[in-house]
Formats: C-alpha cells, sequence, structure tokens
C-alpha cells in the first residue's frame, strides 16, 4: 500500500508500514480490524534516528498530523551522557510537555510516569535475573524468546501485568535450569551472538535454521539496550530526569559507536560463552550495520571467534534469502567447527 502512494521500496519498512497503514485507513481499504491502527492527534518525533524525520515529514503531509520533535543524539563518549541528556530534558520541559498538555487539555500527569517507572523498575530488575539464565549451558532459552517478551518491558511500560509476566518467566526459567531443560534438542552445539534487530516477521523462519544445526542465539545489542541498569531508575522526586537519564547509560545506544560495540560484545562472548556472531544487516536501515565488518575482524583477532553478515530484512519479505541464510550459517557453522578441532589439537 505504501509504495503504491509512493513510498520508495527501500525506505525504513517501519516507515512504509506506517505509511501504508496510514493510506489505506484513509481511503477506505478493508484492513483486518486487529491490525488498524488509529490515525494520530499528534506525532512525537523521537528522533533517535534519521528515520523518525521521515516518519513525521510523511503524516504531516498525508494527514495533517501535528508533530513535535525532540532530538536524541547519539553519545559518542561516555562522558557525553550527562550534557547530552541536558539537551533532552529542556526540550521535554520546554516544548513536548506543553504541547501535550495543549493537545490532551489538561495538565502533565507526573504523579502517573513516577508510577510507571516505578513498575518499569520492579519489570526490569526481574528481567535482568532472567537474563542470568543465558549463562548456563546449555540454555533454557533462547534470544528469540526473549525478544517476544521486550513488549512487558518497553511497549507495555508500567502496565500492571508487566510484573507478573516476569515472575512466571523466571519462574519457569528456573524449573528449566534445575532440570536442565536446553532450550532446542537434540542438543545445543553452537552459542550465538546477534547483532541488529530481530527480524520480527521472519522469528519462525530463523529460528528453524539455526535450530535445525544446533545453534542458540544468545544475545544481543539491540535487545540488550532496554534499561539494562533497573537500579538507576529513581521514580521520585523528578521522574522526567530520571526517565531521560536512562537512554544514556553507556550501554546504550552502542550501535553508534564502533568503539563500545566492540567493548559490549566483547564482554558478552566472555559472560554467555560464545562460539560466534552473526550481524543481522537490515536493508533498510543500513545506519546501523554499516561498521559491521570492521567489528567483526576486530572481535576476532580479540577473541578467536568467527562471525558472518547476513543481509535482509526486519519486515519486507522481498528482502529475505533463504538460500543466502542458508549459505551464511553453514560458513560460519563451518569455522566455528574448524577452530575447534585446531584448540583440541
Amino acid at each position: 500500500m505504501a509504495e503504491s502512494v509512493g513510498e520508495m521500496p527501500d525506505t525504513c519498512s517501519y516507515h512504509r508500514m506506517h505509511m501504508g497503514m496510514a493510506a489505506a485507513v484513509q481511503k477506505g481499504i478493508p484492513i483486518k480490524e486487529e491490525v488498524v491502527l488509529p490515525l494520530p492527534d499528534l506525532m512525537i518525533d523521537g528522533r533517535l534516528c534519521v528515520e523518525m524525520s521521515h516518519y513525521a515529514e510523511g503524516l504531516y503531509r498525508r494527514l495533517g498530523t501535528r508533530v513535535v520533535a525532540v532530538d536524541v543524539p547519539p553519545m559518542e563518549h561516555d562522558a557525553d551522557g550527562p550534557r547530552l541528556a541536558a539537551f533532552v530534558e529542556r526540550q521535554v520541559r520546554e516544548t513536548l510537555i506543553p504541547t501535550l498538555e495543549e493537545v490532551c487539555g489538561r495538565p502533565f500527569d507526573y504523579g502517573n510516569l513516577s508510577h510507571v517507572l516505578s513498575v518499569l523498575k520492579q519489570t526490569a530488575t526481574i528481567r535482568n535475573r532472567c537474563w542470568e539464565y543465558f549463562k548456563l549451558i546449555p540454555s533454557p532459552w533462547t534470544l528469540w524468546d526473549y525478544g517476544v517478551s521486550i513488549a512487558p518491558v518497553f511497549y507495555l511500560m508500567g502496565k500492571p501485568e508487566t510484573v507478573p509476566y516476569y515472575q512466571k518467566l523466571e519462574a519457569e526459567l528456573s524449573e528449566r535450569a534445575a532440570r536442565k531443560v536446553s532450550a532446542i534438542l537434540p542438543q545445543e552445539r553452537y552459542r550465538l551472538y546477534w547483532d541488529g534487530w530481530l527480524p520480527w516477521a521472519f522469528l519462525g523462519l530463523f529460528s528453524r535454521k539455526m535450530t535445525a544445526q544446533g545453534a542458540v542465539p544468545i544475545c544481543g545489542r539491540y535487545p540488550w539496550e532496554f534499561f539494562p541498569h533497573p537500579e538507576a531508575i529513581e521514580p521520585e522526586p523528578d521522574p522526567v530526569h530520571s526517565y531521560i537519564n536512562l537512554w544514556f547509560d553507556p550501554e546504550i545506544g552502542p550501535a553508534h559507536n564502533p568503539v563500545r560495540a566492540v567493548r559490549f560484545i566483547g564482554k558478552a562472548i566472555e559472560d554467555y560463552s560464545l562460539d560466534g556472531m552473526v550481524f543481522f544487516a537490515s536493508k533498510t536501515c543500513r545506519m546501523w550495520s554499516m561498521d559491521a565488518a570492521d567489528i567483526i575482524d576486530e572481535l576476532e583477532r580479540r577473541h578467536g571467534i568467527p562471525g558472518v553478515i547476513i543481509e535482509a530484512d526486519m519486515a519486507d519479505s522481498q528482502m529475505v534469502s533463504e538460500a543466502q541464510i542458508d549459505t551464511r550459517l553453514a560458513a560460519l557453522f563451518e569455522m566455528i567447527d574448524g577452530r575447534r578441532k585446531v584448540r583440541r589439537g
């Protein structure tokens, strides 16, 4: 639908989904009721990536939707955090909150934001305990399992059901660990690091191709970015200040900085006993993966484990090649097996 109204096919596939949804709703084209998104009264353009401005411009141009922008620059160095957080906080207090109050017709509810952060802190704390189970060999769960469990931490942030969700998950992982149940059958052979977006529309495809070879994706930069240090969350006395500072944690957003990426992934290799790396290069989000080859080379030099790049997309099936997935994974497993033989002498 998006391409039929002029959106370029290599534009961010998230953008195209939203533009296609807006165009279809506007034109009265039938869509499954359970997936229809309401047209927005206001778009908050949180510019974490360059595509956000494209989103905002597209919705404004097509629908006349009002837009308020908040620039969130990536940190080049850890020391940049306080300065950038103060810059974002000024935008939120001086522009975003007044706009929200105008559009909604009521004062901003700081008390509710404190409540949201309190629930988030509980949820993310339990989530971090669940991460510890990835260190077990065999692992009782996979990165894909965690991928479909991101919503309680991020998209459903502050909802009362999020804490019970992770409590049940932690209990299940504890039981599986006690019984030494592996996430895959018949056995875990390769423990993998995954870099980039999760392939949301193709989790089943990637899962089947990996688990058939005994490969378990264990951790990755993108899903590890959501509030890795919940102990830093302070719901009181200033929830706005606390929330903004969470986004300038040194472990947040390393995709824009290869030096920090090498540091993060190198630690993950040691902590999670990883055998290899898969870098997922989204064809519609080149910014994330433009330094993937250099990062792989540096990590291979430092830690001696191989990596491959798979080019696909997180949503657009036209950009996913099963043959390429098979070829790249086969090459990775051959390299891992070869190095194991060398180490055994």
